[in-house]
C-alpha cells in the first residue's frame, strides 16, 4: 500500500519557496499532494482542505492566519484518519524569510521586531500548529532553511545572523522533542543562494552562487529519504564556498 503524502511549503512567494514549489508541481504523483502557502496565494485560507490543492493566501505576519489555519488542518486529519485506507505522511518545508543587513548602529527598532517576527516567531508558530497531529501520520519529515550564517558571523549581519542562529536551535531542539513519533527535522546550512535577498548587496555577485533550480532540486531529494535514514543538519554551499 502506497503512504499518501502531503507536502507543505510556506513561503512559496518567491526565491527558494517559490523554487520548490514548481520543482514539486513539475513531478506530480497521485499519492502526492501539495499545498503552497504565502502572500501570493490563490485561495483564501478559510477554505483550506488536503482535498484541495494549490497556493492559499498565508501571512505570516497575520495572527489570525495562524488560528484559522490550525483550526483547518485539525479538522481535515479528524475527519481524514477516521476513514484511513492508507498511511498519511507529511512533508512540511519552512522556506520563508527575509534579510536585515546593514551596521548595529543604523538597525532600527522596528525592523528588528519585524525581521525576527517572520524569522524566528513565525516557525515556532507553524511547528507549533502542526504539533498536535503528528500523532495521527504514520510519518513527518520537516525541513527547515538554515543558513551558514547560523554557524558564524558576518559583519553588518547582526540581526540576521541571530535569526538563523535561533532556526538551528529550534530544529535541534524539535527534532527531540518529536522523536517519539518518529519524525524527521532537518536542518539545511544554505550557503549564497542567488535569490532576491542580494539585490541590494552590490557586492556580492549572483553567478557565484546557488541557482534556485539547483537548491529546489536538492531540496526536493529531502522528501525522497528512505524511511529509516534521520538526516540531522545539512550544509550546502556554492563551489567558491562561503562567499
Amino acid at each position: 500500500m502506497k503512504r499518501k503524502t502531503h507536502v507543505y511549503i510556506f513561503g512559496i512567494g518567491s526565491g527558494i519557496g517559490e523554487g520548490l514549489y514548481r520543482r514539486f508541481e513539475s513531478e506530480k504523483k497521485p499519492e502526492t499532494q501539495v499545498f503552497g502557502f504565502s502572500r501570493k496565494g490563490t485561495k483564501d485560507l478559510s477554505t483550506f482542505s488536503i482535498r484541495e490543492e494549490g497556493t492559499y493566501h498565508w501571512d505570516a505576519k497575520n495572527p489570525t492566519h495562524f488560528q484559522t489555519f490550525q483550526n483547518k488542518l485539525k479538522e481535515c486529519y479528524a475527519k481524514e484518519t477516521k476513514d484511513l485506507v492508507s498511511p498519511v505522511s507529511a512533508v512540511v518545508y519552512f522556506a520563508l524569510g527575509d534579510g536585515v543587513f546593514g551596521p548595529i548602529e543604523d538597525l532600527l527598532d522596528s525592523d528588528l521586531r519585524a525581521h525576527l517576527e517572520l524569522n524566528v516567531e513565525s516557525l515556532i508558530k507553524l511547528s507549533r500548529v502542526f504539533a498536535p497531529i503528528l500523532p495521527t501520520l504514520d510519518a513527518s519529515t520537516f525541513v527547515f532553511l538554515g543558513s551558514t550564517a547560523g554557524k558564524q558571523g558576518f559583519p553588518e549581519s547582526v540581526a540576521y545572523c541571530a535569526s538563523k542562529h535561533a532556526v538551528l536551535g529550534i530544529s535541534r531542539a524539535l527534532r527531540e522533542e518529536w522523536k517519539p513519533f518518529g519524525t524527521k527535522v532537518v536542518h539545511v546550512s544554505l550557503g549564497a543562494v542567488a535569490t532576491e535577498i542580494w539585490d541590494t548587496r552590490p557586492a556580492f555577485d549572483k553567478k557565484d552562487m546557488i541557482s534556485i533550480s539547483d537548491i529546489s532540486e536538492y531540496l526536493w531529494s529531502i522528501s525522497h529519504l528512505p524511511k529509516s535514514i534521520f538526516v540531522d543538519d545539512l550544509s550546502i554551499t556554492p563551489k567558491k564556498g562561503i562567499l
